[in-house]
């Protein structure tokens, strides 16, 4: 019987941590810039412009090589949408 238990203990715990490296949220750049992306505890992940991409969960800050940036944050599992507005990118949640 211990055996068993120290079993379940171990699948639990590779389950959590597996379940926690794929926090992330979705972010989909409707504008004509591209972004370089800070979140959660990783740096320089890309967003195209005009592209749908994966981010890790967490604070949010970006910039483009234009120099226009963006910031916010996303919850694991949310879904973020960059739009402009009179020559400025909003980031949003997604509707």
């Amino acid at each position: 019987m211990p055996r068993a238990g120290l079993v379940l203990m171990l699948a639990g715990g590779l389950t959590a941590l597996a379940a926690r490296a794929s926090a992330s949220c979705v972010v989909k750049n409707e504008t004509g810039w591209d972004f370089v992306i800070s979140s959660g505890n990783a740096a320089d992940q890309k967003l195209a412009a005009h592209a749908t991409t994966t981010i890790e969960a967490g604070k949010i800050a970006g910039k483009s090589p234009e120099g226009k940036t963006i910031s916010g944050s996303c919850k694991d599992g949310g879904r973020l949408v960059v739009h402009e507005k009179n020559g400025v990118p909003l980031l949003q949640p997604a509707k």
